[in-house]
């Protein structure tokens, strides 16, 4: 079996992860995907539109545009608030996750095709966790040590999306707390 990347000109060397050669010579700076950058390259963008959306709806709860959009009735501008800062803080946080993960597989020569679909939906999974993270601190479901101000919504919906994944691993113990153990699982 060849360790090779596909489409290298130059013999790789497997780097180390905290070599900031990736295993380059000097002077070696041609990308060795050549036949799916624009793919890597609109992957890249689409994560930067994303990037930059969670921004503006941060920016747009908090001066209370998102209100006068949705046309949310002065009671209900507290709660509205603090979920909106949970999705789009959530959305942040996943896709700074997702732009991590792609600038490192990318340069370490790592990336496919076979995980684009993961790469585009990861945020939206970020967001739906940071929902319901932020729906269960609500419900006193889950207990956090953090002022559930303005901020605190936003820090713990970027936590909850960034760490999408282990909220997801956290949410089957709540559960098998809540609903007891499945008759299909062991344990």
């Amino acid at each position: 079996m060849n360790d090779e990347p596909p489409n290298t000109k130059a013999p790789h060397r497997p780097a180390d992860v905290g070599d900031p050669t990736d295993g380059r010579e000097r002077y070696d700076w041609r990308s060795r995907y050549t036949d799916v950058t624009w793919e890597i390259r609109g992957e890249g963008i689409y994560l930067g539109v994303l990037l930059f959306c969670a921004l503006i709806l941060i920016l747009s709860t908090w001066q209370g545009w998102i209100d006068i959009v949705f046309q949310v009735a002065p009671s209900r501008h507290i709660t509205f608030q603090r979920y909106a800062f949970y999705c789009s803080a959530g959305m942040l946080g996943g896709v700074l996750y997702a732009i991590k993960y792609l600038y490192r597989v990318v340069a370490r020569g790592y990336w496919h095709q076979d995980r684009q679909l993961w790469r585009l939906m990861s945020p939206f999974l970020a967001v739906s966790v940071a929902l319901i993270i932020g729906a269960m601190i609500e419900a006193s479901l889950l207990r956090v040590q953090v002022n559930l101000s303005s901020a605190g919504a936003v820090s713990v919906g970027f936590l909850a999306g960034h760490f999408a994944d282990n909220a997801i691993a956290k949410m089957v113990d709540i559960a098998a707390v809540l609903f007891g153990k499945g008759s299909s699982e062991k344990g």
